[in-house]
């Protein structure tokens, strides 16, 4: 609602009361008609938009309502765009006990969601569909960047030369989220990491043999970083995080240790694990510092 400070103001206070009433009324419909109410009493706060979803990460299903809101985007890996139109209603405030329609979309595996405030994509003189339409076309054209650099070529590609006139806010997901994992440096955390891996790659909607490719390859590292990453500090810590781009999956190991240099060549017996991890997945970059070693694996989908 509006810009500067005033606005921001009245934007956090109806963002903490939205968050307490999804305790009470655990559905963004249900949500965002109680909001009206307390929107209604809360200067400043009359015709506000606002977007209210509720996601389930195992299955990437969102359910969500929109009180006058720009339509989020969703891509989905193969950089085909939707938007999401339907559960739309008007801004808060205007008419109280308003029954809220509420939608569900199904956010496809390395699908990526943006929700953004309409400051984004209004530009004086051009109509918002046209705004719109910009931020879908540069969605599709990066959707192997990461969320992260996403919002940083959104914030720069689409910005006035004299720069934003109003607020931007911008909130990107993919699905399925990142994983991250934290153990100490024990065999015994090789299975239970594993499991975990494997429903994340499930969720990614990778096919059952790159699942086990990826499996083998991340389980090569994490095995090093126990055996020689730690072979001096048993029960080190090692992190494993993973993240899913449209036509690839990343995986890190990391931990703080120092691993022993390589063989000059691999025996029956060892020193087999890096040949492993570069025949399993598409790339492999290994980078040693005082601090520990940090494994990187990246897998690019197959159809």
């Amino acid at each position: 609602m509006g810009h500067g400070l005033a606005a921001a103001t009245v934007m956090g206070q109806l963002r903490s009361a939205c968050r307490a009433l999804l305790l009470e009324h655990p559905t963004p419909a249900a949500a965002l008609a109680a909001l009206d109410r307390f929107a209604a009493r809360l200067p400043g706060a009359t015709c506000t938009t606002a977007f209210c979803a509720v996601l389930t990460p195992e299955t990437g299903e969102l359910a969500y309502s929109s009180a006058g809101h720009p339509p989020p985007v969703l891509v989905h890996a193969d950089r085909t765009t939707q938007l999401l139109e339907d559960g739309h209603s008007i801004p808060l405030g205007v008419r109280t006990g308003l029954d809220r329609p509420e939608a569900r979309v199904v956010i496809p595996p390395r699908g990526t969601l943006l929700l953004y405030t309409d400051g984004l994509v209004e530009r004086r003189r051009d109509p918002l569909d046209e705004g719109i339409t910009r931020v879908a076309e540069l969605l599709e054209n990066s959707a192997s960047a990461t969320p992260d650099e996403l919002a940083d070529k959104l914030m720069t590609s689409l910005a006035p030369a004299a720069g934003y006139e109003d607020d931007v806010a911008v909130l990107l997901y993919r699905q399925p989220g990142p994983l991250e994992i934290g153990f100490p440096a024990d065999a015994g955390q090789l299975a239970p990491t594993r499991r975990a891996l494997r429903g994340w790659l499930d969720r990614c909607g990778l096919g059952a043999e790159q699942v086990q490719n990826v499996l083998v390859a991340t389980g090569e590292a994490v095995a090093n970083a126990i055996e020689h990453g730690h072979r001096d500090t048993p029960g080190g810590p090692i992190r494993l995080n993973a993240i899913a781009l449209a036509d690839r999956v990343h995986v890190t190991v990391n931990d703080t240790g120092t691993w022993k240099p390589p063989q000059a060549a691999a025996t029956f017996r060892r020193g087999r694990g890096m040949m492993l991890m570069r025949e399993l997945v598409t790339e492999v970059d290994v980078h040693q510092t005082t601090d520990g070693t940090t494994v990187h694996l990246h897998a690019r989908i197959t159809a």
